[in-house]
């Protein structure tokens, strides 16, 4: 019994899996456009388009390559708060992630 006790608290404590999630990039638009997050969590941006490159570019100075067509990239959020992004040769293309502690 005391075996199972302290399997399950060694259980509760251990940190819960990152998510992955995806962002699609496709007619001039981030699908979907706003999302939210846990802190540790990987957000990936795939370019869905045929013909266009794109990039995905944070206020904040992170930014990807400019993305060919079915390019990816990704970013992992470790502080919580709000991550507007955008594309700059395609600057009505806007984004944000919202990350949660």
């Amino acid at each position: 019994m005391r075996r199972i006790a302290l399997s399950a608290l060694l259980f509760a404590s251990l940190p819960a899996t990152a998510a992955e999630v995806a962002v699609r990039i496709d007619k001039s638009a981030f699908d979907p456009a706003r999302i939210t997050v846990k802190a540790g969590d990987t957000v990936t941006w795939t370019n869905a388009e045929k013909r266009t490159s794109h990039d995905v570019i944070f206020e904040d100075g992170e930014r990807s390559v400019r993305l060919l067509p079915d390019d990816a990239w990704s970013r992992t959020f470790a502080t919580p708060g709000r991550y507007p992004y955008h594309c700059e040769p395609h600057p009505h293309m806007k984004g944000e992630v919202v990350v949660e502690p």
